[in-house]
């Protein structure tokens, strides 16, 4: 399993969410909500409105997120969905974990084994996740206004054009 930062239209309650969480595609399991370790600018564009995050480190915003473990074949259909390498790059990043998560492990002495609680993903740990960043090869999108957290209800009135998907919808 790899782990994945989503941002935009993949995130729950997005657009796009249902694709990342189809079978049919693969796997995906949900492991905390997350914030990248580096600053990066997250715009929209004005077409489509799709959410783009431009790899241009040190500048914008920490950017919230989801991250989620997927295995191979849902990998090779994010890479699909997001037209990798010529519309989004997938790149590897830190993100850092939001919210701990209680689990179960066992210890053993010498005597016994016990189940202790332990917290997973605790908050200020990071995680190596694939992240996919737009190509804004001429730089048109490098001025816009710039965002932390995605919505496409958002109060910027810049609801996501799924039209944009229709090849996925056939």
């Amino acid at each position: 399993m790899t782990r994945v930062f989503v941002y935009g239209t993949l995130k729950n309650g997005q657009p796009n969410h249902f694709r990342l969480m189809d079978p049919d595609s693969g796997s995906a399991k949900y492991i905390d909500q997350g914030k990248t370790a580096e600053r990066y600018p997250l715009v929209i564009e004005r077409v489509y409105n799709l959410p783009c995050l431009l790899r241009v480190p040190g500048t914008g915003m920490h950017i919230n997120g989801e991250i989620y473990e997927v295995d191979e074949k849902k990998m090779k259909f994010l890479d699909y969905f997001e037209d990798h390498p010529e519309m989004y790059e997938r790149t590897l990043i830190s993100v850092e974990h939001q919210n701990p998560v209680e689990t179960q492990t066992s210890v053993s002495d010498s005597h016994n084994k016990a189940q202790v609680p332990h917290k997973e993903n605790q908050p200020n740990t990071l995680s190596q996740c694939w992240c996919y960043f737009y190509n804004d090869r001429d730089g048109s999108l490098k001025d816009l206004p710039r965002l932390d957290d995605y919505d496409s209800k958002g109060s910027h009135g810049l609801e996501y054009d799924s039209s944009i998907d229709a090849e996925f919808d056939k």
